[in-house]
């Protein structure tokens, strides 16, 4: 009897212990599914309703178009905004609870014009039939005190959050922050900017914040080069809607993004983050890398893949999107959008590719366990 309840009590503990362990999982890349879009650069896909809304840039313009397809196919171009003197760029869309587009981008001067850098938004209430424009935030006239990279979260209570790179406020130096304005009225209205994430000597850079329930967390994934070498991937959090002030360079609320056997060396360049949830489990990151390219100069730089755990943390199991490109080419200022909770679309600049089709490219992957023999 005793060896009878030792054997079930052991058959039970390898059960429960057998059931804890959680597969290693990547994305596959489905190359079936790999499909050039238009020219243009600074690409995003985002969930609009029942479609999938791709917002870019090309030539000075800032663009739209549509899929009903699962962003197999899309509409022809849609232009948002243009203005004399300027470039606009790094476009960004965000649909808000009530129905509003959001739609953002940084306006860039044309060298010489004396116009100042601005992030600028324009809002529709008619599902992308009109738009009204806003300038949000202006900056210097100078690109080296300029202010960069606009992308917004609306959070559960409505308000909506929008978060830049920022090197105004440090115009005897060359470091820059991430700054937030927030909205309570849909975009129509903004705060003052407020400091969310500054280390000293440093340019935290390029944000993306994603809002995690469970935790009641917003998590931004930003490039830091403070932190080991060239730029790496950093998240820097907060339970108290920054309430505690910026998240400086020793805080324990910025973490490196890479878990620790993934880890990056210090000459390699990994910067341009894309964070996203995927499912209730996991959660996305994508970087431009020199990881195996030919320079450390981001002008070789791949899009590379991690997945997450639930809390934005432990990101590993590289995979490439396109590893089809040439070893002078490069995937750059990239996106990743969730399909849904098991499925990706990467969103990619791409310069030499490899049938020399040159602008935006995307390409379709699972999230499945992953073949870790190889690593």
């Amino acid at each position: 009897m005793k060896h009878t309840i030792l054997y079930l009590f052991a058959l039970v503990a390898t059960i429960v212990f057998s059931s804890c362990q959680c597969p290693e999982m990547e994305i596959r890349w489905d190359d079936s599914t790999r499909y050039f879009v238009t020219d243009g650069v600074y690409a995003r896909i985002k969930p609009v309703g029942e479609k999938f809304a791709l917002v870019y840039s090309a030539g000075p313009a800032a663009y739209i178009r549509w899929s009903d397809d699962e962003c197999k196919s899309w509409s022809e171009p849609q232009k948002v905004a243009q203005a004399a003197g300027y470039n606009y760029t790094n476009c960004e869309i965000l649909k808000l609870s009530n129905g509003t587009l959001l739609y953002m981008w940084n306006a860039r001067p044309h060298d010489g014009s004396g116009l100042p850098y601005q992030i600028m938004a324009a809002t529709s209430a008619d599902k992308g039939e009109t738009w009204h424009e806003q300038t949000i935030y202006t900056a210097s006239t100078e690109g080296s005190d300029g202010c960069w990279e606009p992308v917004a979260i609306e959070l559960p209570d409505g308000k909506v959050q929008l978060y830049f790179a920022n090197e105004f406020p440090y115009k005897s130096s060359n470091e820059q922050e991430i700054t937030m304005m927030t909205s309570h009225d849909s975009g129509a209205t903004w705060s003052k900017p407020q400091t969310i994430s500054m280390r000293q000597g440093s340019r935290d850079g390029m944000p993306v914040p994603i809002y995690l329930p469970h935790s009641n967390e917003i998590a931004v994934a930003i490039e830091d080069n403070g932190l080991r070498g060239l730029f790496k991937p950093v998240i820097v959090r907060s339970a108290k809607r920054w309430s505690e002030g910026a998240i400086t360079g020793d805080s324990p609320q910025r973490e490196e993004a890479l878990a620790t056997e993934w880890q990056l060396h210090d000459t390699i360049y990994a910067g341009a983050p894309y964070l996203i949830q995927l499912g209730k489990k996991h959660t996305i990151l994508s970087i431009q890398s020199t990881e195996g390219r030919k320079g450390r100069d981001h002008r070789y730089a791949n899009m590379q893949v991690y997945v997450g755990d639930k809390d934005a943390r432990n990101f590993r199991n590289r995979t490439t999107p396109m590893p089809q490109i040439s070893a002078n080419g490069n995937a750059l200022w990239n996106s990743i959008c969730a399909i849904d909770s098991k499925r990706v679309i990467a969103v990619m600049s791409v310069v030499g590719a490899l049938d020399g089709k040159n602008g935006i490219w995307t390409v379709i992957g699972e999230l499945s366990e992953a073949d870790t023999t190889g690593y």
